[in-house]
């Protein structure tokens, strides 16, 4: 046998004695679920994070986090293993656990420290936040938005891992102490409101993904951490100001600081800019539209209030769009669709706060049929003359810090209006077509709400029951920048 084959034998043996141990402890000793959980999670992460220092290849940890991963699929299914599995409310944890891992196996074996760092800080930080969360007396709890996560917990889980990713930055040779503790110190804040956010044991994919992406961000610029702390800071403060102003919930806001760290403190503000355009400017013209006492909140499914999701569909793919550059793809490419991306995500949002605020009736785009203003599908002239204006605005707001050479940046902010003006044509046809149409049983009147009148459900009138307004907006700002990224290939 070679020694791969061998140190598979010897971690798999030792997983799954682990295993048993724990189940043994808790039929026979009594020991909390919980405990065992907690258990099991330390000792298992630790051979799983370690695995690019114990084998050759990726193929045999690989293979056996691919059979884990079915057996905990099977176990969840069928009810086995309470002592892993038993968790209130339910977790698909251990089933997420062998997802990451075997994510980071096939990805990012070629450096080692890509799969260790990432896997160690959710092995250790997670634990921390569970270990304090679950057994710290008289904690504090989150807002009710982060589910049952506590103060106390999110410390703890900020403080392991700022130790686990300086001490592993260091024993990697990644840079100087001094470097490591500032990376520990970046990461740290990014990898607990990522933790805060998560439910059903989804923190076991999110904190490594959080982690690398931070790791990634930091690399691009070779010993500048101190850019994602400074963003980070800025960050905090773009917070802060929009919960105040109730622009974003509270999941809305750490939506809205992580791509602020990720995204201003790797590209700053050249691919930045537009982004706190759209929401500086969209801001305002909600909060007009709010001083002139109309309720869009009746209408639209969840008002002016950004949460996770709206946040995650107007700037996940400009942020998707940098991490590409870091990667390799061409900057000017990757420019263009963060731009058709943004632009459409102005452009919609413009067009309803515009056509909502002349309090006019609009038309389907697809019938012509008369319908209330901010119904789904619906278009107004006006609303439409301020759609290709909220293009244009994000596109000329980005010319002065174009990374991109002069004689085509014309034609890649030419094409991030254009696809941000397709992409809002087709977020109106989507909206008129497949996104769930829905009406109110008390008030008869058409709404994106699941709950309408006194809390009434809402009754399904048509479109696709799982197509929401979160999905289409998703799917229109992609639309949106390959939009631009055609046009601007087909310019060149």
């Amino acid at each position: 046998m070679t020694g791969d084959s061998l140190m598979a034998l010897f971690c798999a043996g030792t997983v799954g004695i682990i295993v048993l141990l724990s189940e043994g402890a808790g039929r026979f000793l009594g020991t909390p679920a919980r405990v065992t959980r907690i258990m099991v999670h330390i000792s298992t992460g630790t051979i799983v994070a370690l695995a690019p220092l114990l084998f050759s290849t990726r193929w045999w940890p690989a293979g056996i986090a691919s059979v884990v991963l079915v057996g905990m699929i099977v176990s969840i299914r069928r009810g086995w293993l309470p002592a892993i599995h038993a968790a209130r409310p339910a977790s698909f944890g251990t089933m997420w656990f062998a997802v990451s891992a075997l994510l980071f196996y096939l990805l990012a074996w070629n450096e080692p420290f890509m799969v260790t760092l990432p896997l160690l800080t959710m092995t250790f930080a997670d634990a921390a936040g569970a270990v304090i969360g679950e057994f710290r007396q008289n904690t504090v709890r989150l807002p009710d938005a982060f589910g049952e996560k506590t103060w106390d917990g999110s410390i703890g889980v900020f403080m392991l891992t700022g130790f686990t990713v300086s001490l592993g930055w260091e024993a990697f040779g990644l840079g100087s102490t001094g470097e490591a503790l500032l990376v520990g110190l970046a990461c740290a804040p990014v990898v607990a409101v990522t933790e805060a956010l998560c439910r059903r044991g989804i923190d076991n994919l999110a904190i490594p993904l959080a982690t690398v992406v931070t790791i990634m961000v930091i690399r691009a610029t070779p010993g500048q951490p101190h850019a994602v702390l400074l963003a980070e800071a800025a960050g905090l403060v773009l917070v802060a100001g929009s919960l105040r102003s109730r622009a974003l919930s509270p999941d809305g806001a750490v939506g809205a600081f992580l791509i602020v760290a990720w995204l201003f403190g790797g590209g700053g503000l050249t691919w930045t800019l537009p982004i706190l355009v759209f929401f500086i400017l969209s801001s305002v013209l909600s909060q007009i539209n709010t001083r002139r006492r109309f309720d869009p909140d009746r209408v639209l499914a969840k008002g002016h209030q950004r949460d996770i999701a709206q946040v995650a569909a107007n700037g996940a793919i400009a942020l998707a769009a940098y991490l590409g550059t870091i990667s390799g793809l061409p900057v000017p490419v990757m420019w263009a669709a963060m731009l058709g991306a943004v632009a459409t995500a102005t452009a919609d949002t413009w067009a309803t706060e515009i056509g909502m605020g002349f309090r006019r009736n609009a038309r389907l785009i697809t019938t012509g049929r008369v319908v209330a203003a901010g119904t789904s599908g619906g278009v107004t002239l006006i609303g439409s003359i301020g759609s290709l204006m909220g293009a244009g605005v994000i596109s000329a707001s980005a010319l002065p810090l174009a990374p991109v050479e002069a004689g085509i940046v014309g034609l890649a902010a030419l094409s991030g209006a254009v696809g941000g003006a397709t992409g809002s044509l087709a977020d109106s046809l989507m909206g008129a077509t497949i996104q769930a149409r829905l009406r109110c049983p008390v008030c008869n009147r058409m709404t994106e709400r699941r709950k309408h009148c006194d809390d009434m459900p809402t009754i399904h009138a048509g479109g696709w029951r799982i197509v929401d307004n979160d999905m289409v907006n998703a799917v229109s700002g992609l639309i949106g920048a390959g939009a631009a990224v055609l046009l601007f290939l087909a310019l060149l």
